[in-house]
């Protein structure tokens, strides 16, 4: 009987389009809705029925494995790993033991990409079933130019190019890499490697298909929520808060004196906030802020604001 496959959550990188965000958190703790980033991949991988998921993370990073131990699905088992240099994702996942990667499926996520809604058991149980040595759920974006973005003919992938100058579509890979057992090993072993020097996955997958190797692939029927810069942090806060029907959601424990929070706000545990306005604005677990009148900002738990038109 076959192994049941096995996810790696990538959390490692610079995060330079979270800034001064990610200089106090790693990208794994982000707070959306005032729960972290992680808990979202893990929720989800949850519904696939995966039972092991390696972490990969920074040096120095001990707070990842806490956070994600704390809301991991009943029946998961968590390992961590620790990627040196953020030197890609195809060297991100390397540095999980090969021997609990070689001969298995593997899916390889990033913690920052969040799927939410739709049938995602739907595309595992393609992916494992179908004779492909990759699977890809594919979504629409608005800026195919800035994505790897693929050619469907039905559920196979004929063309996956990153970043086309001249896109033929707009269904992008949102980072959740769906391996088999012969992509693992073209990527622990003859990965693609980028003018930067990095090891790619996508880029790995690109060669496959070039050479004629079956990688499926199907558009995910919810939706792809990006967290990866300030603007699409906050676009992702407000989509959420109106599933909630929600304008506005502060933590039990945050102390809140002669302010005006909303639409689009989220206020994290232990706030402190003294006459403040806020719209459209994300306070990080912590932060302490008075006399402050502004909109579309994040601000981090050390008080520090970011601002969203600055990504």
């Amino acid at each position: 009987m076959a192994e049941r496959p096995i996810a790696v959550i990538l959390t490692g990188g610079k995060a330079t389009r979270l800034r001064p965000l990610s200089y106090e958190l790693p990208k794994s703790l982000v707070p959306v809705l005032n729960r972290p980033l992680i808990s979202y991949a893990l929720e989800r991988l949850g519904e696939t029925g995966v039972e092991d998921v390696w972490i990969v993370v920074m040096p120095g990073d001990d707070r990842t494995e806490v956070a994600s131990r704390e809301s991991v699905p009943a029946g998961m088992t968590i390992n961590v790993a620790v990627q040196p240099v953020p030197n890609g994702p195809g060297d991100a996942l390397a540095q999980v033991p090969h021997d609990q990667l070689r001969g298995r499926h593997v899916a390889v996520i990033a913690a920052d990409s969040l799927l939410y809604g739709g049938d995602l058991e739907s595309q595992f149980n393609s992916w494992v079933a179908e004779p492909v040595d990759a699977w890809m759920p594919l979504a629409p974006t608005d800026t195919p130019q800035t994505m790897g973005i693929a050619q469907l003919d039905g559920e196979r992938i004929t063309e996956f190019i990153e970043k086309p100058e001249h896109p033929k579509g707009n269904l992008a890979s949102p980072a959740w890499w769906l391996l088999g057992p012969g992509a693992v090993d073209r990527i622990l072993d003859d990965p693609v490697i980028n003018a930067k020097g990095e090891l790619e996955i996508s880029g790995t997958l690109t060669a496959l298909i070039e050479e004629g190797r079956p990688v499926g692939g199907r558009r995910f029927d919810g939706e792809w929520l990006d967290t990866g810069t300030l603007a699409n942090l906050l676009a992702t806060q407000a989509r959420l808060l109106r599933d909630l029907e929600f304008s506005v959601l502060v933590a039990p424990d945050a102390d809140i004196e002669a302010c005006e929070l909303g639409p689009d706000v989220v206020v994290g545990a232990g706030c402190r906030l003294r006459r403040v306005k806020l719209s459209n604005a994300l306070v990080a677990p912590g932060a302490s802020l008075e006399g402050v009148e502004d909109s579309g900002i994040v601000v981090t738990p050390s008080g520090e604001i970011g601002r969203a038109s600055a990504d």
